[in-house]
């Protein structure tokens, strides 16, 4: 009887904190659509975008242009300079090609620069919640499948960083 007794005992003990914690759950989409600025991003990440498209505008006129040309004079070139334009070309088609497949990375990256001071505020205001209102999980509802419980923090942490 005592070892039941102590058993029970002993899986009180473990399983009471288990239950004791404090669960809290947040949209940091929402709020960081709230940050003031934020909206500044998609300008800037546009800006950019515009610049790479310009880039690469120029470097396929440059192509054409002297594709052209050669065409027009290929007949007429012996055959080492006809060789060294069209390693020319060839290798103006290669950039395109390189430049082509990294711009969809360098726009991400940019992205992800232009976001991460935002992205730093809200986490930092999160674990700020956190310690203050004694919580000990705060779920992200962007990744939760389900939940049922805990308390929605979102207009604690979006009073935390000033907005609305």
């Amino acid at each position: 009887m005592k070892k039941i007794t102590l058993i029970l005992t002993l899986c009180t003990i473990c399983i009471t904190p288990i239950f004791a914690q404090k669960y809290g759950h947040v949209n940091s989409y929402e709020v960081m659509m709230a940050m003031p600025g934020i909206d500044s991003i998609q300008i800037k990440l546009a800006g950019f975008q515009k610049d790479l498209e310009t880039l690469y505008e120029n470097m396929v006129n440059e192509y054409q242009t002297k594709r052209e040309k050669f065409d027009k004079e290929a007949g007429t070139m012996s055959s080492a300079v006809r060789k060294l334009k069209e390693d020319e070309l060839r290798s103006i088609e290669s950039r395109i090609m390189e430049f082509q497949n990294n711009v969809q990375q360098d726009v991400e990256e940019e992205q992800e620069k232009l976001i991460a001071p935002y992205q730093t505020k809200v986490q930092n205001a999160i674990n700020d919640v956190a310690k203050e209102h004694k919580y000990n999980y705060i779920f992200d509802t962007r990744v939760l499948l389900y939940y049922d419980g805990g308390d929605d923090v979102t207009p604690i942490v979006k009073k935390k960083l000033g907005i609305k």
